[in-house]
């Protein structure tokens, strides 16, 4: 791959401010939790950010949580965080938390550390009266995330990645490095003179992110130099066209099969089958959620076989989905229950 020039400072930052500006990320008066684990992105982060921080008018408040599951190496991450907080003058909101027990059935230690990181940053965001709590994923993140969910399999969802901005409840949570790739950011690091710690399991590509990140996404790039930006690119475009099949899916099953309540939900055949495909595709989902199913655990062979059965299947005929879902054929429509 041929190198790259990097950044200047101000490019740097300019970089990171269009960011914030194109998906209106912060606003003037804004008090941000930021999500700082030691590691080379959230360090850049926070330093650029506060180099901003008069300009774009907000207060910063560092967060930072040891989910205990590298022992002593994450003891010194967390107090990594703590003086470099001090030495920015900022103060740091700090939980130790065990992941190894509780949480979702079935669930991996990576989901279940990453609900209760997410949980943490919430709770500590609303006690520190922050609106905003900013993460530092970074386009090569995006990257990984998009190419995983091709390798494996996804929906138009999961191909749209990580959201620059997610809003839940009144609090929102912003990406601000999500165009900036990893290369820039260690530039950053070394002309402001900043250390940061990495984890150790990062190298490991017995995980399949670490497998995309060290070996897979460098051996495409000798074919695209810029498969990076490519794939995020990607991602912004996918996730414009699922926004507006979101409201246009939402307003359908309003219309025809009416708001949520308890199962069985159904829906006349008619107006299943007037709908376009993807817009049919997304009202299939919504159904199977309110019927109490995992829409995590649908695949395309299942939506292959549902519109198969919306065209084919006789009164009375039943198909059977993840989580005990049924779903049969009445006289004009379908009804999905629990079994």
């Amino acid at each position: 791959m041929p190198c790259r020039r990097a950044l200047s400072r101000s490019a740097f930052l300019k970089r990171v401010r269009d960011t914030v500006k194109q998906y209106d990320m912060l606003h003037r008066g804004d008090r941000v939790l930021l999500a700082v684990s030691g590691g080379a992105d959230s360090v850049c982060l926070l330093k650029a950010l506060l180099d901003m921080r008069r300009q774009l008018g907000i207060d910063i408040v560092v967060g930072n949580v040891d989910h205990g599951l590298r022992g002593k190496e994450s003891e010194r991450d967390s107090a990594f965080v703590k003086r470099l907080s001090g030495k920015f003058g900022l103060g740091c909101v700090h939980k130790k938390i065990n992941v190894r027990s509780g949480g979702k059935k079935g669930a991996s230690i990576e989901e279940r550390a990453r609900d209760e990181r997410y949980a943490f940053f919430k709770e500590a965001a609303g006690a520190n009266d922050c609106g905003v709590i900013a993460t530092g994923h970074t386009m090569d993140d995006q990257a990984e995330t998009v190419m995983m969910k091709v390798i494996y399999g996804s929906s138009l969802a999961g191909i749209t990645g990580i959201p620059p901005v997610r809003i839940e409840g009144d609090q929102r949570i912003i990406r601000p490095l999500i165009r900036v790739e990893r290369r820039e950011i260690l530039a950053f690091l070394e002309k402001e003179g900043l250390g940061y710690v990495e984890d150790s399991t990062n190298r490991d590509v017995k995980f399949a992110r670490n497998s995309i990140r060290h070996e897979i996404l460098p051996f495409l790039e000798k074919y695209n130099p810029r498969l990076k930006r490519s794939l995020v690119n990607l991602s912004d475009t996918l996730r414009e066209d699922f926004f507006f099949l979101g409201p246009e899916k939402e307003k359908a099953v309003r219309k025809y099969a009416g708001g949520e309540g308890s199962p069985p939900v159904g829906i006349k055949i008619s107006d299943m089958i007037l709908q376009p495909k993807a817009l049919r595709k997304e009202i299939f989902k919504e159904l199977f959620r309110r019927a109490g199913g995992n829409v995590k655990k649908l695949t395309y062979r299942h939506w292959m076989d549902m519109d198969y059965f919306l065209r084919a299947a006789k009164k009375n005929k039943s198909l059977d989905f993840p989580g005990d879902i049924r779903v049969t054929r009445t006289v004009d429509g379908i009804v999905f229950r629990k079994r």
